[in-house]
Formats: structure tokens, sequence, C-alpha cells
């Protein structure tokens, strides 16, 4: 039987080399923009790849959280693999290992199974591996992603700060009314549930360094994933 990936389009114009080696390995390679995820390969299987440093980054940022439940809203097995080495990728950001640790256990809760990878050529083949478990059951009809309502576009604009992620964004707009109030008073942040006084500082940090082209300021030691889970 044919083994067949879809692609998401912006994956797919990043990864050439993952894609090529899915084309060599004897998959046909849809190019589709879908609601979650990077790779589908049945109605019940969904891949997102991350880069190890841009795992890291999305534990900061708050933004995992947000993509493993868009995961989970769209499809029974989610799956995100991880393609290079998160324990070094630490080393270049201020972010304890206990919290990538607990980052991975949270999402084994949520029930998204966390695979690894040291490159491109065996992202493909893990790829085409569970393509290949999947043989034979159909994907869905991948439809293209809306345009963005202007609620979607404020709560990615307050979700995208630090700690902060789509969850708490919605709960600080219900709070604030407008982002430019929200904003305006970010100090209050403190008295909606779940939002610390250590999410709150970085968010000042964020909004109150002067921009620079030629450094990049770097969060405090204090960004713990862990508090910034619910």
């Amino acid at each position: 039987m044919q083994c067949n990936v879809v692609v998401d389009s912006r994956e797919h114009s990043t990864a050439i080399e993952v894609i090529n080696e899915l084309k060599r390995l004897g998959c046909t390679v849809i190019e589709r923009t879908i609601e979650a995820g990077d790779y589908v390969i049945s109605d019940t299987t969904v891949i997102e790849r991350k880069k190890a440093m841009d795992f890291i980054n999305s534990i900061i940022d708050g933004r995992l959280f947000d993509q493993a439940k868009r995961l989970i809203e769209h499809y029974q097995n989610p799956i995100i693999l991880i393609e290079g080495d998160p324990w070094r990728a630490i080393s270049r950001r201020s972010i304890h290992p206990h919290s990538v640790a607990g980052a991975m256990v949270a999402l084994n809760k949520m029930g998204i199974r966390v695979l690894y990878s040291a490159n491109e050529s065996l992202t493909a083949y893990i790829i085409f591996s569970l393509a290949k478990v999947d043989e034979g059951k159909p994907i869905k009809a991948v439809t293209a992603r809306k345009g963005e309502t202007i609620r979607e576009l404020q709560v990615q604009l307050l979700g995208s700060l630090p700690g902060i992620g789509g969850k708490r964004a919605e709960k600080i707009l219900m709070e604030f009314g407008t982002p430019l109030t929200a904003l305006n008073n970010f100090e209050s942040w403190s008295k909606i549930n779940g939002i610390s006084e250590k999410t709150i500082a970085a968010v000042r940090k964020v909004l109150t360094t002067k921009y620079n082209n030629e450094a990049e300021e770097r969060l405090g030691n204090g960004n713990n994933i862990l508090d910034f889970i619910e």
C-alpha cells in the first residue's frame, strides 16, 4: 500500500531534508495548510516536529501547551517529535532541567507521546515508520485555516508573552476588556488565578526593555515552566 503523509505548508517550506527523505523512502507527500501539527498520517495520528531549541523556547514562552491542546482537540493520537538533544539545548537558555522534565511529564499526562530523533534523516524514517503502522487508514480531509478573527488575534497578541499562553490570555481579556487596557495594567494581572508575580516580572522585562538590534536580552533564571502550569 502507498505511504501517504500530509505536510503543513509552512513545515513543507522549511523541512526540505525531511521531505526529500520521506519521498526517497517511498512516501507520497501532500502539501496542505492544516489545523494542528506538521505531519498528518491518518485520521487519528498527527506529528508535531520540534527542533530541540524550539522545544525549549516553546516551554519558556508558553507556546508548548497551547500547541499541545490544539493537537489533542483535533487528533486522538498526537505525537511530539523532538529533533536533536534538548538537554544540550538547555545550556543556551536560562531554564532548569527539572522544568523541561516537568513539561515532558505534563505532555505525557495530557496523552501526547514524546519521541526523539537525532537528525532530519531519522525524523523522516520515524514519520515513515509511523505512517506504515497506520497504512490503509484514511486521512481525513485537511482544510485550510480560516481567516483569523480579531478575537483570535487579541488572544495571540497577549498569549505570546512569556508564561501567558492562550488560556491565560483569555482570562486577561475577560478581566480587562481590550489588549491595550490589559497591557497598560499588566502589573495587576496577579489577581488573575494562575498568573504569578514571577510571570509578571518576565512580562515586565519584555515590555520595558529597550529594543536592541545588536544584543539579545535574555529573561532571568527565574522562569520555570512548572510555575506557569495550572
